[in-house]
């Protein structure tokens, strides 16, 4: 056997064994999700829900999940929409143009990106029960936004000075204006970094406890995984209704994940076209 051939198969073996420990934990919260409250805490364990149940998916529905999932759903793809749009247009000012403080603001990006959230938190809530938005969902996406920005342009900055600045120069010789060369040229050649970006700033807004459960306290406004948490007190020991609502949350994200993989690899370690 080839040292090639041998290498191989042990890069294969380890990446299945550190791939079943990531997906473990996953793939046991669903098989939980479909077993009968009886079957849950059985010794041993049911490997394989023997009968399955979705008894626990209509409970949690019933007990008012779906509407901490649309809460999550609205906040989530607002901020994500914020932040790519008004990341592009900064990133590629950053890129592109020259103007008084532009050193100064790409060092500014980068400390924001390295204050942590919780330190926030005070200041924050105080500013938003100043200005009436405490407990609204524009709050929230405020917030999201202002957090997952810094990151959000810094990667479309540095994406979009990969690009050769050419493309845009033949265009603008050929009579395009800048905002054409953008829409037409620049755009288009920067999707794979705006994929990424939002893909970051989807997983932040989707997943974010500490902020939600800070920020709002009405029932009807919370998200899902503030809504989690509660049937947490709410069920104590049921892990049914718990496992199949972590279930519920989770497979929206993923689902976005593998869709977009492609452009999320190349938007994290492409530049522009090579030509």
């Amino acid at each position: 056997m080839s040292r090639s051939l041998t290498y191989r198969l042990i890069n294969i073996a380890v990446s299945g064994v550190v791939g079943l420990i990531i997906l473990f934990p996953i793939l046991w919260g669903f098989a939980t999700s479909l077993k009968e409250t009886a079957r849950i805490l059985v010794v041993p364990p049911d490997i394989i829900p023997n009968p399955p149940t979705l008894e626990h998916y209509a409970s949690v529905f019933e007990r008012g999940l779906g509407r901490y999932v649309l809460n999550t759903v609205i906040v989530s793809a607002a901020t994500v929409l914020l932040c790519i749009g008004l990341g592009f247009l900064a990133g590629y000012a950053l890129a592109r143009l020259n103007f008084p403080g532009k050193r100064a603001l790409s060092v500014s990006i980068i400390v924001l990106m390295s204050i942590p959230l919780a330190s926030l938190l005070v200041p924050t809530f105080v500013l938003l029960s100043y200005i009436g938005l405490l407990d609204t969902r524009t709050g929230l996406v405020l917030l999201y936004t202002a957090y997952e920005l810094p990151l959000t342009v810094w990667l479309i900055a540095n994406y979009i000075r990969s690009i050769p600045e050419s493309y845009e120069h033949a265009a603008m010789m050929d009579g395009y204006s800048r905002i054409s060369v953008i829409r037409k040229i620049t755009l288009p050649l920067a999707m794979p970094v705006l994929v990424a970006a939002g893909l970051f700033t989807l997983t932040f807004a989707w997943n974010d406890f500490v902020v939600a459960v800070t920020m709002n306290a009405t029932e009807a406004l919370r998200t899902l995984p503030v809504g989690i948490y509660n049937y947490l007190g709410i069920f104590s020991r049921e892990w049914g209704p718990l496992t199949a609502s972590a279930m519920i949350s989770i497979i929206p994200v993923v689902a976005v994940f593998v869709f977009f993989q492609r452009y999320f690899l190349s938007g994290l370690t492409g530049g522009g076209i090579k030509g």
